[in-house]
């Protein structure tokens, strides 16, 4: 499968820009100082209706660490959507002060900024740094390259930095949506946990076996696309484990009513939810409503009809926002009190995947965060758009 077929490059740049070497491409006439930053751990978040620094949060956190990653190490980003014109810069300025940057990124619309990238870099996978653009899913025949992953050996102080999330780079996703972005720093592990998985999208070459499912200590990360006559759908199967009325003596032994029912929280934020799996989730979804759970869903554009009237007819309580024209753009859900067997826990999950039957074939990243502080933050992020958002 071609990175660049020339029907596509034709389309998007000028003739001149296609026989552009990438050891031609303009070097910043002074090379940038290397920062000391350090991207905060754990969930962070933009706000689209804050500054304009809230808004961007997300991506600047990503070209902060881009420009504080020194000669010799790497960054590596599969993203969908990249249109952001700062963030090209500071990969460029990162390549041309050393940095190997390995970048990969989906067909579907070539943004300035990725010709720009690519003109820079060059599309040789076999060199230290490259584009990569797969028209279709590197790993799969269908569907897209739909991830949001960025990586980077070291940064300032530390090393083994992973992000991934929901965020595209585009001012689109800063100031129109709602996202997020799970950080681990110095987490070696859940790092390399990606590496095989990266290695195949930038081959864009169909594999055999796509899904893969890897978990560190604190983290369980499950990579799309997924052939559900081999295994079980990653959204189901956590909601099948979700325990809806819980007992006060198994949270509390000690408190005041022991025989007293705890409702488990199940919180959703989410962009695209339709077709027949989505349908095939929100029955489940209505069913956990039925058994107890106080369910809350904050949906996005991609909402499908028979979805919301599924949802609706089991009195879940829905709401798509306060501001016109600000949706969710998350793929978050979290529980918050029994599940699989706890009867007191708080699991987040993030990533890239929505929930339908065509995200399936996509390369998607589903991250089950199992750290009960941070898995807190995302609750509470939640209830606050909830609120306000």
């Amino acid at each position: 499968m071609s990175t660049l077929g020339p029907r596509l490059l034709g389309a998007v740049l000028p003739a001149a820009l296609l026989v552009t070497p990438a050891s031609q491409a303009a070097a910043p006439a002074v090379p940038a100082r290397v920062g000391h930053y350090v991207p905060p751990e754990g969930p962070g978040f933009n706000n689209p209706i804050g500054t304009p620094a809230q808004q961007r949060r997300l991506l600047e956190r990503v070209i902060r660490t881009t420009q504080s990653a020194p000669a010799g190490s790497t960054i590596r980003m599969a993203v969908f959507s990249f249109g952001d014109g700062p963030t090209a810069d500071a990969l460029i300025a990162a390549y041309h002060r050393g940095v190997d940057v390995k970048l990969v990124f989906a067909g579907e619309n070539v943004y300035p900024a990725m010709a720009r990238l690519r003109d820079a870099l060059g599309t040789d996978v076999s060199r230290p740094s490259f584009v990569a653009i797969c028209q279709d899913s590197c790993r799969g025949e269908r569907g897209q390259m739909h991830a949001k992953y960025f990586s980077f050996t070291r940064a300032g102080s530390a090393r083994w930095i992973t992000m991934v999330g929901s965020v595209n780079l585009t001012e689109h996703n800063a100031q129109d949506q709602w996202n997020d972005l799970y950080t681990r720093v110095g987490d070696r592990a859940y790092f390399r946990a990606y590496g095989h998985w990266f290695g195949q999208l930038k081959r864009d070459e169909p594999v055999a076996h796509p899904y893969v499912h890897k978990q560190t200590e604190a983290v369980d990360v499950q990579m799309a696309p997924v052939d559900l006559a081999e295994e079980d759908d990653p959204i189901l199967d956590a909601l099948d484990r979700v325990r809806c009325r819980v007992p006060q003596s198994e949270v509390d032994p000690d408190g005041r009513d022991p025989d007293q029912q705890v409702r488990t929280g199940v919180y959703i934020s989410t962009h695209a939810w339709n077709e027949e799996r989505g349908k095939a989730v929100a029955w489940k979804v209505a069913a956990l409503e039925g058994d107890g759970c106080d369910v809350r869903v904050f949906y996005g554009t991609g909402m499908g009809a028979a979805v919301r009237s599924i949802l609706e007819h089991h009195g879940v309580a829905m709401r798509s926002g306060h501001h016109e024209g600000i949706r969710t753009h998350q793929k978050v859900m979290v529980v918050s009190g029994g599940y699989d067997g706890d009867p007191s826990t708080v699991r987040a999950w993030t990533g890239s995947q929505n929930w339908s039957s065509r995200a399936l074939h996509r390369d998607d990243l589903i991250v089950r965060v199992d750290d009960r502080d941070e898995a807190h933050v995302y609750e509470k992020r939640f209830l606050w758009m909830w609120k306000r958002g």
